[in-house]
């Protein structure tokens, strides 16, 4: 992996950020992307001090943006070896109460964002590529209150396949990964102790997904070890059949 490019969106935090990180020690030139928390780019950059690391600030459900942060990435390295689509939002509630915008926006950053980040990738991306979107658990088993993520995060699976599909024509590979519940900043909110306790009891390995669980695959599926993987959804499940 060393002196590869890798592009991972959200990034700054969870299990983006130990993608990250992995890939960092793996020698790869990384560019990573956040929507809104600057703390959270300034703790990054602070944290790995890694010259081989740029961040860029982009919401990648704005066409325009991810336009913008792709020419950037041209301007610096000219081409990518690695996407990992990975930003995400969580807003819950019931469908009957849903607020229909909100909805609409966790489609648009969860779903849309890998779409258009996707489109933008294919002129850049050397052959022999890889590609690995980051869907969620909820993609295969829904759960009430969490709609929209759900919705988003099951299409991000189909989504990933028929890429797979059309990509292969510059044999760029692309899979998706659906982690169980891990405990980010993100896939917290909104959760009660109660219920936290009850998804650890269901787990037969008796703990929860660490984003190094997510991240070491993720590295994997990109790798030329994986060569012949593509078109493939993997779940980080800890025996939850």
């Amino acid at each position: 992996m060393e002196e590869r490019v890798a592009l991972i969106t959200g990034g700054t935090s969870g299990i983006g950020k130990e993608i990250v990180i992995e890939l960092l020690q793996k020698g790869c030139k990384v560019i990573t992307c956040y929507s809104s928390n600057d703390d959270n780019a300034e703790s990054l950059e602070k944290e790995v001090n890694n010259e081989n690391l740029r961040i860029i600030k982009c919401d990648v459900s704005k066409e325009s943006q991810v336009i913008d942060m792709f020419n950037e990435i041209k301007k610096y390295y000219n081409h990518i070896d690695y996407l990992v689509n990975n930003a995400g939002i969580f807003i819950d509630n019931f469908i009957k109460d849903f607020n229909i915008d909100d909805f609409k926006t966790v489609l648009d950053v969860n779903l849309l964002g890998k779409v258009i980040c996707t489109k933008h990738a294919y002129e850049i991306m050397s052959d022999g590529g890889s590609i690995v979107n980051i869907s969620s658990h909820l993609g295969v088993v829904p759960c009430t209150e969490s709609p929209a993520y759900c919705a988003a995060a099951a299409a991000i699976i189909n989504f990933t396949k028929a890429t797979a599909l059309e990509y292969a024509d510059k044999k760029i590979r692309a899979n998706s990964i659906c982690p169980a519940f891990t405990p980010t900043p993100l896939s917290l909110r909104g959760w009660k102790q109660e219920e936290i306790d009850q998804k650890l009891k269901e787990t037969p390995l008796g703990r929860f997904a660490k984003p190094e669980d997510t991240a070491k695959l993720c590295l994997f599926l990109l790798s030329d070890e994986a060569s012949f993987i593509t078109g493939e959804n993997i779940w980080i499940n800890g025996g939850r059949l």
